[in-house]
This record gives C-alpha cells, sequence and structure tokens, in this order.
C-alpha cells in the first residue's frame, strides 16, 4: 500500500522511494545502499508522516553507512542553519561566486535613477556585473514567489537606468539575479524567463542550480558539520570562517587562535570538514 507523506508546504504526497535513493545517492552513496535504505524507510514511516521526519530517517541510516555521506545528505537543512537572518547567506553566496571566479562585494549602496537601494551582492566576472539580491528561508516550507522576482527585477532596472544615464560611466550593470535556498515558485521562474532575470534556487536552473554549484567544489558551509553547535558556528562566522573548505585548509592551532574556540573543539570540526573537503 502506497504511504502519503506531507511536504514541508502542508501539501500530501506519495512517498517515492526511487526518489529518496536517488537522493542518497546524490549523498555518495552507492546504488544498492541507497536502495537498501529507502525500502527501510519506506516500511518504517507511518501515513502523512512529514518529509522532514523521512529525512532524518534516511539520513540515521545513511550516517550509519558513511558519516561524510550523512552530511552531504544534510546539504538543504545546513542552508537553512544560516540563519536566523539572511546575512550569512549573502556571505557564503558571495564565497561561491569568489570560488567560481568573480569578484564580489557584499551590502553595496547602489545609486538607482529613482531611489537609492541596498544591494546584498555585487559580483563580476568578465567584464559583466551582476546585482544579487540574495532571498533566505529558514525552512522549506516557503517557496521564493513571484512577488519577490518582480521586486529583485524593478531594483537592477532603476539601478541599471542609473547608470546607464551617469555620464562617462565605463561599466553600467549587465544582470539582476535572484539567488534563493529555497524553490522558486512556477510563476516566479516564468516571469524571471521572461524578463531576462537570472535565477538560482534549489533544483533550478538544472545545470546550474544552487546545489550543484555547492557540490560541484565542495563549496559546503561550515554548517554542514555535525559537531559544529549555534556557538561554534558563530565563533567561525564572525572571523569570516564560512566554508567546510575554510576550516579544512586551516592549521588547527591557527584555526582555534583565529577563531577563538578550544583546541578540541577546533580539532574534530577539522577532521570533519578534511573527512568532507579533502585536500587534492
Amino acid at each position: 500500500m502506497a504511504v502519503d507523506i506531507v511536504k514541508a508546504s502542508g501539501l500530501p504526497q506519495k512517498f517515492d522511494m526511487r526518489k529518496l535513493a536517488d537522493s542518497l545517492m546524490r549523498s555518495g552513496a552507492p546504488e544498492e545502499v541507497a536502495l537498501d535504505i529507502a525500502r527501510k524507510v519506506e516500511k518504517k514511516i507511518p501515513q502523512e508522516a512529514s518529509t522532514k521526519a523521512v529525512f532524518r530517517m534516511a539520513k540515521r541510516l545513511l550516517r550509519r553507512y558513511n558519516r561524510v555521506s550523512g552530511m552531504r545528505y544534510s546539504l538543504k537543512n545546513a542552508l537553512y542553519a544560516l540563519g536566523p537572518a539572511g546575512y550569512r547567506f549573502e556571505k557564503y553566496m558571495a564565497r561561491i561566486l569568489r570560488a567560481h571566479g568573480y569578484s564580489t562585494e557584499v551590502d553595496q549602496i547602489m545609486d538607482g535613477y529613482c531611489v537609492k537601494h541596498e544591494v546584498d551582492v555585487l559580483a563580476i566576472r568578465k567584464g559583466e556585473h551582476f546585482v544579487i539580491e540574495c532571498k533566505y528561508h529558514s525552512d522549506g516550507g516557503t517557496a521564493t514567489d513571484v512577488k519577490t522576482a518582480l521586486y529583485v527585477h524593478s531594483r537592477f532596472v532603476d539601478i541599471r537606468k542609473a547608470c546607464d544615464l551617469k555620464p562617462g560611466h565605463p561599466a553600467g550593470v549587465h544582470y539582476g539575479m535572484l539567488v534563493t535556498n529555497t524553490r522558486c515558485t512556477t510563476d516566479a521562474i516564468k516571469y524571471a524567463e521572461c524578463v531576462g532575470l537570472r535565477v538560482m534556487s534549489w533544483k533550478y536552473p538544472e545545470k546550474e542550480s544552487l546545489e550543484r554549484i555547492i557540490e560541484d567544489r565542495r563549496l559546503y558551509p561550515a554548517t554542514i558539520l555535525h559537531s559544529a553547535r549555534k556557538r561554534t558556528l558563530e565563533a567561525l562566522f564572525s572571523h569570516d570562517i564560512i566554508l567546510a573548505q575554510d576550516v579544512a585548509g586551516m592549521d588547527e592551532r591557527v584555526l582555534a587562535r583565529r577563531s577563538g574556540l578550544d583546541h578540541e573543539t577546533a580539532r574534530v570540526l577539522k577532521r570533519e570538514a578534511e573527512e568532507l573537503c579533502p585536500c587534492e
């Protein structure tokens, strides 16, 4: 008998064992392990369990197989943990973009034709300027909707007009971009594609979605480390230690001194980060 589960949005859907197995395989689990975990989850979950409960059960089983795969499977939750405010997400996105060849500045005030605007991230690559709005959500039940896309595009248009009319301005801005850690609604994507607004979100666009550009270069946030508690994360972020790669690439004593963490905590974090992001 098919099991009904409840999505973060509150809507029901049929449990799909193959879909769960595929997500486990993307985290590094071999197909036979992923299918075995998916079968065990299917047998144990009650009717109308939340997708969050399904995730926790699958993650617990996956960690028994491989701790690194368990951490990678936690990526979505690690992005939610970048809150409660959105500023960490903005800094994290700037770091991701730098790793992909952009120069970036965060929290910039730019003149618009009508009013001034606070820009989350200004990114430049190959002479092209991107005005980026980062929309952070603390849980998966909140999709980024068309109102947000309309707002982001209108700000970009106002900034671009001011740049185009400024005498002797050499660069201007070329693209507006919306980045979010959740999915976008169908209307938000439809509008963005219609007006030329770039979007990077969970599962969209297919080849350059947020999770893909993170996985591509193992640009995981430090929040993905199992041993990183709230105070630890505050210490790391306050000293601009944002990526798990930052932790992995730092000498243990330097990590402790720079972050203010005790040496035992620094040692455990570094070990986990090295497992997740081994130096090549």
